[in-house]
């Protein structure tokens, strides 16, 4: 996909004191929110409890300093060693891997490149068993493939993204998956991480990454003057954070295009008395605001106030909790917005794109799979390991010349069924243009099954 998001963080984390917020220091009409504005106003409480939310994401946790020396290494030579003919390798990038049965005896080497933080947001389980469970989808999906494990850790620079990357090229994988999304703490760390990706793909190797699990956390429009931020056509100058009442971790990222200045706000709703800002970002320079919050039970809307409004676009993303107001394609963050990446929506039992993903995706695929041991993996995170298990099956079968990025999206989507990838169509175009040695880059042919 196209547009690479810009993002810079100021991290406030906010502790409850009493009835209050440490930190709370604006409130309704006070002279103290930037630009001398007044506090927003978020309009009928009521009308912001609709829908169905994808469920919040746990918290990162704070991992000790990796001890190098028990890092699991890939054997020596294997980095420039003969390959078999026919063997497909499958590089996945995860927080952590934990042990799984369906990935014994298929893992042939794993590396660890990180210790620090920043924001990896995955499902409704812990990192590792979700990254091994993503492994041992790509495992079932494709029996014949090896498994090369980068561990990035939960919260990993930019820079150790693009170091766990550039391991599994070294390696000579021939398709790499990441069922993560990252917000990194630069406009720089956001680029850093998607020219990761492009150089891979650049280099002949197939990234397929999640779309994320969005769409009901992002918010995009535009301003067209200063004050508060309109977020529908009434406006609705504040957006309603979670269903109902909400406590722990917040995360907020705020990015634009163009020239215009923003600022970042997270409001308390206080029933009998002023509003009061338990967070901001506040940022003179750069393209983006973030907040990053730990708040006590209540109820929280997120307000951002125009400086300056610059016609560009402006998106608005919490990564724990829905949004009263949403965009209607749920937009992606890193690695999925990075130029020659598959990245992959999920659709629901009955075919249509599930609630929590996002539209603008390149292909989608189902956003429940079952594991043989009975382990369940729901989300984009499901359908993006589901998809990288069907593109090395089509690199198999594509033969000794095997396929580049653009023709495996290509394929993927010539073959696809009411926008849903036909895993045998995709094999079978794939096998097609091996055996006739036709370019698979033309439309039509042979090859362009579009299954029943």
């Amino acid at each position: 996909m196209g547009r690479t998001a810009a993002l810079i963080a100021v991290v406030i984390v906010v502790a409850s004191a009493g009835a209050g917020l440490v930190g709370a220091d604006v409130t309704r009409g006070s002279g103290a929110v930037a630009g001398g504005s007044s506090a927003p106003q978020y309009g009928d409480v009521g009308r912001f409890f609709g829908g169905v939310t994808a469920g919040a994401v746990p918290g990162s946790s704070v991992h000790a300093p990796i001890d190098r020396a028990r890092v699991e290494r890939a054997p020596a030579g294997s980095v420039d060693g003969a390959r078999d003919a026919d063997e497909v390798r499958v590089g996945v990038i995860g927080s952590a891997f934990g042990d799984a049965a369906d990935i014994d005896g298929r893992v042939v080497a794993r590396e660890r490149v990180t210790s620090s933080r920043f924001g990896l947001m995955v499902g409704d389980r812990d990192a590792a068993s979700h990254d091994a469970t993503v492994a041992s989808v790509v495992a079932q999906r494709a029996p014949e493939s090896s498994l090369y494990l980068a561990s990035v850790g939960h919260e990993p620079t930019p820079a150790e993204y693009a170091r766990a990357v550039d391991w599994l090229v070294e390696r000579d994988v021939d398709v790499i998956v990441d069922a993560g999304s990252y917000y990194p703490r630069t406009a720089d760390g956001m680029d850093r991480i998607a020219r990761a990706a492009e150089r891979a793909a650049d280099d002949g190797t197939v990234f397929v990454t999640s779309g994320g699990n969005t769409a009901r956390r992002h918010w995009g429009g535009s301003a067209a003057e200063s004050g508060w931020l309109a977020f529908d056509d009434d406006g609705t100058q504040g957006n309603r954070l979670g269903d109902g009442r909400i406590s722990g971790a917040v995360t907020l990222r705020l990015y634009w295009a163009g020239t215009g200045d923003y600022d970042l706000y997270l409001y308390r709703d206080v029933a009998d008395g002023r509003d009061e800002v338990v967070a901001k970002s506040t940022r003179e320079s750069g393209q983006a605001e973030a907040i990053d919050a730990v708040v006590p039970r209540g109820s929280y809307y997120v307000a951002v106030d125009v400086r300056e409004p610059g016609g560009g676009d402006v998106d608005l993303f919490a990564a724990r909790h829905r949004l009263a107001q949403v965009a209607d394609n749920g937009s992606a963050v890193a690695p999925a917005t990075a130029d020659g990446v598959i990245s992959v929506g999920a659709v629901s039992p009955d075919g249509r794109l599930a609630a929590y993903s996002p539209s603008a995706t390149d292909v989608r695929a189902a956003g429940t799979v079952g594991l043989s041991d009975g382990t369940t993996l729901r989300g984009t995170s499901a359908a993006a390991p589901a998809v990288a298990g069907v593109v090395a099956e089509m690199t198999a079968a594509a033969g000794e010349d095997g396929l580049t990025p653009a023709e495996t999206e290509r394929l993927l989507r010539e073959t696809a069924v009411n926008g849903r990838i036909d895993r045998g169509s995709a094999v079978a175009a794939a096998m097609e243009g091996n055996r006739t040695g036709e370019d698979t880059t033309a439309g039509g042919g042979p090859w362009a099954y579009r299954g029943p």
